[in-house]
């Protein structure tokens, strides 16, 4: 790996359009009895986890780029030759693998989102079960008799839509300067996320998501060593990942 040249700085808010449940501990239960707990800080409010968010922009453009998997169904780039072919592990990093020689780690970090307090006004507090989440009633249907399976009625928390998540924060290191041609890879993962779901349940119409507001800035090494950063904001108004992706040549050429 070569010296770091700089660090491209994202941020921008994550905005939830329908109920989203990230999971969190089963230890016990919360003021309620709700079956499925939502993840949540120290301060009992729901946030995103960097590694959620960032596992499953992997998981979705993995398969956009048709890479291959292992028995188990993971990806694996199975020597130095293949790793300088593949895009997702060149962004995301390598896992240990005896066969290879250059194990990478990721080019991307992405941070932990806590919840925006004043996005939960009060109006949607008069219909939520908890102080920051909704209470979700499900159950199992026999598909033959078209009745609720017996015990099968559960609780699942989720974060109300409406809710918005900030600041998100994303830092892309750039060693090289093919790192620069490959950072469009990041806002085609926010794209294909923002066509699936974040977060438990999708297919039941759970966590679907929206990136908004999006700012990315380009820190140098000098940048560091001034102290003078992010003051190049190099998106302009391109505010959402369809934008940035389509007009993303002419943003690459401001990470100079």
């Amino acid at each position: 790996m070569s010296g770091l040249l700089g660090k491209v700085i994202i941020k921008g808010t994550i905005e939830v359009k329908t109920g989203m449940r990230i999971g969190g501990t089963t230890t016990g239960l919360k003021i309620g009895g709700v079956d499925l707990n939502v993840i949540t800080d120290p301060e009992g409010k729901p946030y995103v986890p960097g590694s959620s968010l960032k596992g499953k922009m992997r998981s979705l453009i993995e398969r956009k780029e048709q890479v291959k998997f292992n028995d188990k169904g993971v990806h694996l780039c199975s020597s130095d030759e293949d790793y300088k072919k593949c895009i997702v592990c060149k962004i995301w990093g390598t896992l240990g693998n005896k066969d290879m020689t250059c194990e990478m780690l990721t080019k991307l970090i992405v941070r932990d989102t806590l919840l925006d307090e004043t996005s939960i006004t009060d109006g949607m507090r008069k219909n939520l079960e908890l102080q920051w989440t909704e209470v979700k009633f499900e159950t199992a249907i026999d598909r033959v008799k078209g009745t609720a399976l017996h015990g099968s009625l559960r609780q699942a928390e989720r974060v109300p839509a409406g809710a918005r998540f900030s600041p998100m924060e994303m830092i892309y290191n750039v060693y090289e300067e093919s790192d620069k041609d490959i950072l469009v890879k990041v806002f085609e993962a926010l794209e294909l996320l923002e066509h699936d779901y974040l977060g438990g349940m999708g297919s039941r119409g759970y966590g679907q998501v929206e990136f908004k507001g999006i700012k990315v800035y380009w820190n140098t090494t000098q940048d560091y060593e001034s102290g003078k950063l992010n003051q190049k904001l190099i998106n302009d108004n391109l505010d959402t990942p369809s934008k940035i992706v389509e007009k993303f040549s002419d943003i690459k050429k401001e990470i100079k």
